[in-house]
């Protein structure tokens, strides 16, 4: 498995609930850390993008915003590689928390794009982090994500969801029912 390249859009959850405290700094501090670290471990040839995500976060009605797109870490622009980008970033996301969580909707749409940058003979996922439940109240509902990653699910462009919890706050089992549509896993 860890000879497969991976192509990951990383979706972060930027909530308010991201500044409680961790007793070593906020739960965003701890996920800017760790994604720091974990990019030293990703090769060049890995493709990753990164987004936010919190009530209305991209503006009225979009509840996501992109960071970056999904590139090879080495790719080169603006005299800068993906890497550094996503380092750089990583650095932005203490000071990007507010609002609630806009779960379902930004969960579709990152699978979405996750799709349309497939690439074949690559592990193909959206890794979506969060420490809450879903709280737009204008977003669809969870059976409507359920169905509609069902449609979107395409055998021969296996796309995985990941779910990671981050807190005892999180709602793992919307997680898990996520996950298991598209052949994923939430933790």
């Amino acid at each position: 498995v860890l000879s497969v390249p991976s192509a990951m859009l990383a979706v972060v959850d930027a909530s308010g609930s991201m500044d409680a405290e961790t007793g070593t700094g906020s739960r965003m501090d701890l996920l800017a850390d760790a994604a720091r670290i974990g990019l030293g471990f990703l090769p060049d040839h890995a493709r990753v993008g990164l987004w936010i995500f919190s009530i209305d976060k991209g503006g009225p009605g979009q509840d996501w915003r992109e960071l970056e797109p999904i590139r090879r870490l080495d790719d080169l622009r603006f005299g800068r590689t993906q890497r550094y980008a996503l380092r750089e970033r990583a650095d932005e996301l203490p000071a990007l928390t507010d609002g609630g969580t806009g779960l379902y909707d930004t969960a579709l749409a990152a699978y979405r794009e996750a799709l349309r940058n497939y690439r074949p003979q690559y592990s193909n996922s959206v890794v979506l982090m969060t420490d809450g439940r879903n709280e737009d109240p204008g977003s669809i509902s969870l059976e409507q994500l359920l169905q509609r990653l069902e449609e979107l699910r395409d055998p021969d462009k296996p796309v995985r969801m990941v779910g990671i919890a981050i807190s005892g706050d999180a709602d793992i089992a919307a997680l898990r029912r996520m996950a298991q549509v598209t052949g994923g896993e939430a933790y």
